[in-house]
């Protein structure tokens, strides 16, 4: 295991030479090393830093949420697999990546994004790479299940009893008629079960590929000293 752990090591270090993947003096004393290697490819904790400090780690434009640097990291290890393993042949347009680095940008605001670009030594045009993952992600998911998961009217009557109306009596509000609910319902469920579905799914491809973690890159104290 010692040996295993430094010849990635050693790989990490001869990377960051090859590519300047050392942090810059001033910005972090942390210097890069693997996180994950997935079949050939590898993920760095420059990676997953990046995709924490842009609000990649969701995939969405708007992140529900701070993500820590391992949940950073099993999304793009989720992402990895399913891209390299799925059976699908997708071709980006262009365009659609230039829309989300917009959206992003915008989300982020012209100072605080520069601010964020010189931060890890980026040009715009290097996030594309990790705006192209999630892009494919995102169809590849969309294919596999948007017309692979029904909903009944049994679940959307059962989710409208159990779950809405329980909630409005909670809050003191008159619940509306189920009727006027049953495109809201029906989309909330549907997307439960995809969720439900997509993750048991990349379950079975995970074990499929070759997934190695180093968990000593996301030691606590690398994220303190970072947030510091």
């Amino acid at each position: 295991m010692f040996f295993r752990k430094n010849c990635f090591f050693i790989v990490a270090l001869a990377l960051s030479l090859l590519t300047g993947a050392f942090f810059r003096p001033g910005i972090s004393e942390v210097v890069d090393c693997i996180v994950a290697r997935i079949d050939a490819g590898i993920i760095t904790l420059t990676d997953v830093r990046i995709i924490r400090a842009f609000g990649l780690g969701s995939g969405q434009v708007v992140q529900p949420a701070p993500m820590t640097l391992r949940q950073c990291l099993e999304a793009a290890v989720d992402r990895r697999i399913v891209v390299s393993l799925a059976p699908v042949n997708i071709v980006l347009d262009e365009a659609e990546v230039d829309g989300l680095l917009q959206r992003m940008r915008s989300r982020i605001g012209p100072a605080e994004w520069q601010r964020r670009l010189e931060e890890f030594g980026l040009e715009e045009e290097d996030l594309r790479p990790y705006l192209k993952e999630i892009l494919l992600y995102e169809k590849i998911i969309a294919l596999r299940f948007s017309q692979s998961v029904e909903v009944s009217l049994k679940e959307i009557e059962a989710y409208y009893q159990n779950v809405y109306v329980p909630a409005q009596e909670a809050r003191e509000e008159e619940p509306l008629p189920m009727i006027q609910l049953l495109d809201t319902i029906e989309f909330r469920i549907r997307k439960e079960k995809t969720e439900k579905q997509v993750s048991l799914w990349i379950e079975n491809l995970r074990r499929q590929a070759d997934v190695w973690i180093n968990p000593d890159c996301l030691e606590p104290d690398l994220e303190s000293r970072e947030e510091s």
